[in-house]
């Protein structure tokens, strides 16, 4: 018997991005579809996938399987994530630690603090989202687009908890950067509930948003201690009674799916909502 250090999903690749816009490296893994090799001059929607470490293998057999009754578009799945490679724990902590300064948009001090005396580091960093952005715009989607046969008109983002408040992050700033946004259980609770200012902003100078976007969230999710279910509908009907022309959005409450256990059923439903 042979032991291979480390399984791997067919038909994929892993790069690494050096970014200057947040000086970190990136491990940025890339899914492939049935048709890539034989369908030469034919361009793939690309899902861009937050927290790939964690979600990448699950999204990529995931939109496989769904593409394999013809329902579903073939794509390519774009998975960032951090090279971490230490023992699952130890690595988990570090990916918790990143993911916190990439994909939060503003700086919260109080929850630096919370954080860094629970996972018993010295320092932990939010607010980065706006680098993080800039880092996907400016240096991943080039790359992936001259690399692949990648659609740069049929992007989609996906992101669960603290990807799903940077997916609303880029809704919000950039939303023509992708045609369809999944936010999966997103952070909504993240500083004072930023994302509905965020929101009040954009709504003030814009009147069109054309794109698709899901919201996602566990039904189990609604607790003494977290709102978040009322959170997402709030959201929702805001962005509903703003007639934005060209908007389309969905919602899913996945039944009996607490925080963590929400991320696959609502990422199904989001990614068939944005893609049909």
């Amino acid at each position: 018997m042979t032991i291979h250090p480390n399984a791997m999903i067919p038909a994929t690749q892993i790069l690494t991005i050096k970014s200057k816009k947040v000086n970190q490296e990136y491990r940025i893994s890339v899914a492939l579809p049935y048709s890539y090799r034989s369908k030469l001059r034919k361009r793939y929607p690309v899902i861009y996938v937050l927290d790939a470490n964690i979600c990448f293998g699950m999204l990529t057999d995931m939109t496989r399987m769904m593409a394999l009754c013809g329902g579903f578009p073939e794509t390519i799945v774009v998975g960032i994530g951090y090279p971490v490679d230490e023992s699952l724990d130890t690595a988990f902590q570090q990916w918790r630690i990143l993911r916190s300064r990439d994909l939060t948009p503003v700086v919260d001090k109080q929850l630096e603090e919370q954080n860094a005396k629970e996972m018993k580091v010295e320092r932990i960093r939010t607010g980065g989202a706006r680098k993080f952005l800039q880092f996907i715009e400016s240096e991943l989607m080039p790359s992936i687009e001259a690399e692949f046969k990648a659609s740069s008109s049929d992007r989609i983002l996906a992101g669960h908890s603290f990807g799903g408040l940077f997916v609303l992050y880029t809704l919000f700033h950039q939303s023509k950067l992708f045609k369809g946004y999944v936010a999966s259980s997103p952070s909504l609770w993240y500083c004072d509930q930023v994302t509905f200012e965020q929101e009040r902003r954009f709504a003030k100078t814009n009147k069109a948003l054309p794109v698709k976007l899901s919201l996602g969230v566990g039904e189990l999710e609604e607790n003494e201690e977290s709102s978040m279910v009322s959170n997402v509908i709030q959201l929702a009907a805001r962005l509903e009674s703003r007639k934005y022309k060209g908007f389309s959005l969905t919602k899913h409450i996945a039944d009996n799916c607490d925080h963590c256990a929400s991320i696959a059923r609502t990422f199904q439903a989001g990614l068939q909502a944005v893609l049909k």
